[in-house]
């Protein structure tokens, strides 16, 4: 048994491109802006790109997971997925894409897809990770590239 969430999250940053692109795309900076990463670095030895693993160790309980950025385009677009990440019986595999479009003077519209595929017991809890990950995204939102400065931000489920 498996179902996927799908979540769109988007907010104008008050930032160049080049800035955003610079702090979404460095994987050990994810802690600083997703409250649910304890640690984040990448496994492989080149710079970041396509086929670039990420391991990463996320709250609550310090479990303990991979992705692969599996579409790059510097400066305005990623793309990860990875292995479920077991828990509780079920698991919940990793997959989201980022995009940048410029906004206008010196502003960036970020554009978050998150597509976590659930099996298992997670199925079950789908429509309270729903909740929880609109929540969790619109929460960290604000925190893109400049702390503590509130942004324009809208989600919207499917």
């Amino acid at each position: 048994m498996k179902t996927e969430l799908d979540l769109s999250l988007e907010i104008d940053v008050n930032a160049p491109r080049a800035d955003v692109w610079e702090f979404i795309s460095d994987p050990e900076r994810l802690p600083e802006w997703f409250s649910e990463f304890e640690s984040a670095e990448q496994e492989s030895p080149e710079p970041p790109g396509i086929g670039s693993v990420v391991r990463y160790v996320i709250r609550p309980g310090g479990r303990s997971g991979t992705f692969e950025m599996v579409e790059w385009e510097p400066g305005s677009r990623l793309s990860w997925d990875g292995p479920p990440l077991k828990w509780m019986g079920g698991g919940a595999r990793p997959r989201g894409t980022f995009q940048l479009v410029d906004a206008g003077e010196g502003r960036t519209r970020f554009t978050g897809r998150f597509r976590p595929e659930l099996s298992g017991t997670q199925v079950r809890l789908r429509p309270y990770l729903n909740r929880w990950l609109r929540r969790e995204r619109l929460g960290l939102a604000w925190d893109v590239v400049r702390p503590g400065e509130k942004q324009r931000a809208s989600t919207a489920t499917r």
